[in-house]
């Protein structure tokens, strides 16, 4: 168990003037394309990124997963994100008529909110898993938090997860927050939720959210990305095999390629501001590329940072990882509208 508030963990060492070619042949080639360009964040992996990558690697990357394994992923899932709140950071359970989880921060901004939408494949997690980000934000960002604990696959498939979502929204609305004062976020399948709830709250005439935050989102339930391909090795969290899987448990019936279930081929214009974190080495690399890129099209605000050889919704390791702690200070203050003060050089 560790800390999901307090002090960030220590970033690592600046890049060495010849950083480029201490990195392994496989990374190169990206590092050297997105090093100058703005919003990479190409440096090296901390240390803390990489021993943590290599546990994942052995501790899930290997199984070939099946139905039976379902009981097993949730078990894991809720020991390696398990975090404690912050002494000051409040935790209320919510049963009727939206399942969930609000957490508050001392005195927090009235009239304002953030909803956020946790991952795990569709298959795992739930609004305590994901406390690491979730009790952060709340503290960056001085305003409460509400985490759904939406429905999950194979016990239930799609549309229960994005209909459940759609619920929390409406439920936010009737509890006399302005819509320009909720904000929006989420992580990996969360992510992907939350721009289908957007979608879905464009076509039925239902307010959007102020601004959006979407850390690896899975946006592309086909799995047509060739960083499935281009990743299978580096990707620290799972395999293409894993990927599919969790897909069809959730799709059920429907077709993966529907906008509902992949809003990355839905409709992307008139949605608010986005901004997009996802790591360069990650399976879902692509589904935040083309999402950024289609949506820019589209006439939607987006902002991307990609961030190099971290493992997949690495937030979710917020004070072990420094670069959890500093992708999460970026997202705040986006959300918040008041830029990023770069540290002072040593």
């Amino acid at each position: 168990m560790y800390d999901s508030g307090g002090k960030p963990a220590r970033h690592g060492a600046l890049r060495p003037r010849n950083w480029l070619a201490k990195l392994p042949l496989r990374d190169r080639d990206y590092a050297a394309r997105t090093a100058n360009q703005p919003g990479s964040q190409a440096a090296l992996p901390s240390l803390q990124a990489r021993l943590l990558a290599r546990a994942l690697r052995r501790l899930i990357k290997p199984r070939q997963v099946s139905l039976a394994d379902i009981p097993l992923i949730r078990a894991l899932m809720a020991m390696l994100t398990r975090s404690r709140l912050p002494a000051d950071v409040t935790a209320t359970r919510v049963r009727w008529p939206v399942a969930g989880e609000w957490l508050h921060p001392p005195q927090p901004r009235r009239g304002r909110a953030l909803l956020y939408l946790h991952g795990g494949g569709f298959i795992c997690g739930n609004p305590r898993t994901h406390r690491a980000i979730t009790a952060r934000l709340a503290t960056l960002l001085q305003v409460s938090v509400f985490v759904p604990d939406y429905p999950l696959a194979p016990e239930h498939p799609f549309p229960a997860a994005p209909d459940s979502v759609l619920v929390a929204w409406r439920w936010l609305l009737d509890q006399s927050f302005r819509s320009d004062r909720l904000l929006l976020a989420g992580d990996s399948a969360g992510g992907g939720l939350a721009l289908t709830l957007m979608q879905d709250c464009r076509q039925l005439g239902l307010p959007l959210p102020a601004a959006v935050a979407l850390f690896s989102p899975w946006t592309d339930l086909t799995c047509s990305g060739p960083a499935l391909q281009q990743n299978a090795e580096r990707c620290a969290w799972f395999s293409p095999q894993q990927l599919h899987f969790a897909a069809r448990l959730y799709a059920g019936s429907a077709d993966p390629a529907g906008a509902r279930l992949s809003p990355l081929h839905g409709d992307l214009s008139g949605l608010p501001p986005l901004q997009l974190h996802v790591s360069d080495s990650e399976l879902l690399r692509d589904d935040s590329l083309r999402l950024a890129e289609r949506a820019a099209a589209a006439g939607t605000a987006v902002k991307l940072t990609v961030w190099h050889g971290l493992p997949h919704a690495w937030p979710n390791f917020a004070g072990l990882m420094p670069e959890a702690d500093a992708c999460l200070a970026q997202a705040a203050a986006a959300l918040a509208g008041t830029p990023v003060r770069a540290a002072p050089a040593a």
